[in-house]
């Protein structure tokens, strides 16, 4: 057997030798690699738990999100189950529902990432210490979102008529005005709702994305609510874009929608003064806790 000189000092070691060498280094290494891998999955284990709130809904958007393809699959293949009047179309209707979805992205998703990057800037703290009442801060949070959400329906709206074939002929602008305002105030409601949400408990933007889908399946914006069913039926009477969206697709066809602004009118009357006294615990309460600023 062949002999080698020993790269640690002047002895000779046989190529077995070395190789045994080798092998328990190697062996070293793989148990220590091991150990720090199990280590940091440990430590994510602790610190991230498997089951999450954020994991939860995104798990729930996806649900609701294959529901409404599956809803409207069935819609689409048996027409006669719904009926898309007053809209003269199906283009139409899912136009009108598509456009008054940006003011529920407003008063939803926009509102939420706002106050995110508030509390995470240190902004928020600083607002809230101003001499301001919660009224104030909510409203005059909710203020731009939802005038450039409304802005953006109305032009969706215009602009969709001489594009693509959008049927205006009939419509009673002054109703699509007014039902925008109220569906807007209404709308407002249920944003500073979210905005405590995320205020004391944080992951409002996952939560946000939940409420958009649930309310784009349960209002009606791409099949009538009455391809619901029984059971969910019941649920889309008590919402407000339901009664936003059924008032625009009346006022665009030019028929009555003086109703659904009332209803509005009421659920934004009940809606915004609870909104806003939760929003005013939120802040105290995230004052206590010290989480108005977040990482």
């Amino acid at each position: 057997m062949r002999f080698d000189p020993d790269p640690a000092g002047g002895a000779l070691t046989t190529v077995e030798d070395r190789i045994r060498r080798v092998a328990a280094v190697a062996g070293r290494s793989s148990t220590g690699t091991l150990a720090a891998l199990t280590a940091l999955i440990r430590r994510d284990l602790r610190t991230e738990p498997l089951v999450r709130l954020p994991i939860l809904l995104d798990l729930a958007f996806a649900t609701v999100n294959l529901a409404i393809f599956l809803f409207i699959s069935r819609f689409l293949a048996a027409p006669g189950r719904g009926s898309v009047e007053p809209s003269h179309s199906y283009f139409d209707y899912v136009a009108v529902g598509i456009a008054y979805m940006l003011v529920v992205q407003a008063a939803t998703t926009q509102l939420t990432m706002r106050i995110t990057a508030e509390q995470r800037a240190g902004t928020l703290e600083m607002l809230a210490a101003q001499p301001m009442s919660p009224a104030a801060l909510a409203v005059g949070t909710c203020g731009y979102p939802f005038l450039f959400a409304a802005i953006r329906a109305s032009i969706y709206l215009a602009v969709l008529g001489p594009l693509l074939g959008l049927r205006v002929g009939h419509a009673d602008w002054l109703g699509m005005v007014v039902l925008l305002i109220a569906g807007c105030a209404a709308m407002a409601g249920i944003g500073i709702l979210l905005m405590a949400i995320t205020i004391v408990i944080g992951h409002g933007d996952a939560a946000a994305r939940v409420i958009v889908v649930a309310l784009t399946f349960l209002s009606g914006t791409y099949f009538p609510v009455d391809a619901l069913g029984p059971v969910l039926h019941p649920l889309s009477a008590v919402l407000p874009s339901r009664f936003a969206l059924d008032g625009l697709r009346a006022a665009l066809a030019g028929a009555a929608w003086t109703g659904p602004a009332l209803a509005l009118l009421g659920i934004a009357v009940v809606l915004l003064p609870l909104s806003i006294w939760i929003f005013g615990g939120a802040l105290r309460l995230a004052t206590k806790r010290g989480v108005l600023t977040r990482e």
